[in-house]
Parts: C-alpha cells; sequence; structure tokens
C-alpha cells in the first residue's frame, strides 16, 4: 500500500531518541523501570518509556485520573501502563494526533490493537523504522518484538481493529 511519506513539527520531539531508546531496550529491558508483564503486560510502560527518552515531559496529578502522565521509583499514573488511559491522555493532551491510515504512521508515532473490537485496547507498540517503501516496523513488549512491519501485524491480526498516533 503506498503510503504518505511522514511529516512532523520541526523542533518537536526528539524521534530518533525514541526508536533509539525502544530498540535499545525492547528484549532487555531497562533496570530503570519496573516491569508489568504479570500485571497485564509491559505494552505500554514500554512506550512510555520510549516518549520520555525522545522528550515527553511528566504530567503531575492524581495517578488515577487518565489526564496527568508519570512515573516515579514506587508509583505511576494509569497513563503510564494502561492502553485505553495512555489514549486518552494522549488525545486529551494533543499531544498526538490521530492517522487516518496505519501506513502513515513514521518514526516515534504509536500504533495500538485491539484484538476483539470490544472499544478497549489491547496493545500499544511503538514505530522505530520506517523502510524505504514507506513501510513502519513497530518494536514492543510483552512479546518481546523488535521492528516487525505493521502489514506483518496486521496479517497476524486480520480482525483486530488498529489506531495510529502522530506523536
Amino acid at each position: 500500500m503506498p503510503s504518505r511519506p511522514q511529516t512532523k513539527p520541526a523542533g518537536s520531539y526528539d524521534y530518533a531518541a525514541m526508536a533509539s531508546y525502544a530498540e535499545k531496550y525492547w528484549q532487555n529491558y531497562n533496570p530503570a523501570y519496573r516491569k508489568f508483564n504479570e500485571a497485564g503486560g509491559d505494552c505500554t510502560n514500554f512506550v512510555s518509556q520510549a516518549l520520555k527518552a525522545g522528550g515527553w515531559a511528566n504530567k503531575s496529578g492524581d495517578a488515577e485520573d487518565y489526564r496527568s502522565w508519570w512515573y516515579d521509583t514506587s508509583y505511576q499514573s494509569t497513563s503510564w501502563v494502561g492502553a485505553n488511559e495512555w489514549s486518552w491522555f494522549t488525545l486529551d493532551s494533543k499531544r498526538a494526533t490521530n492517522l487516518a491510515n496505519v501506513y502513515y504512521m513514521g518514526v516515534g508515532d504509536v500504533m495500538q490493537m485491539d484484538f476483539d473490537k470490544d472499544g478497549s485496547k489491547d496493545h500499544t507498540m511503538v514505530v522505530t523504522y520506517r523502510s524505504s517503501s514507506g513501510v513502519p516496523y513497530l518494536t514492543y513488549h510483552s512479546v518481546n518484538t523488535y521492528r516487525k512491519s505493521v502489514a506483518s501485524i496486521i496479517a497476524s491480526y486480520p480482525t483486530s481493529a488498529y489506531y495510529a498516533y502522530r506523536t
């Protein structure tokens, strides 16, 4: 499928740093962060770490309020670790916008999946590479994966709903 070139505002976030972080820690987890594999999955925690590495600033507030986004040594906001809460925070705070097509994603953009189309997002991934033909490749945790093409992901889960975000 042909795709539009990635366009991002100049001077915003460091997308290369996001990708570099994710590619460094996709398999060997950063010891500075807790793992959430046994508590529903580590995918959104991992993506939040990558976004933080690229310049996303903490937004203080109550841990259970999706309008906050933060992590500290003892706790974190639900939007840091929860797929739905992350999307609510991201769109509400205008840190990201929805993309009309997953093939429009560029490095540093995020894709989420709703495996059973029940309206609840189940998985979060970050784009760490875009091929010369424009295909985004995603890196993620929970099933630790390095640069899997969006085409391969969709082929593996053809009945899922997909959400793409321009960060």
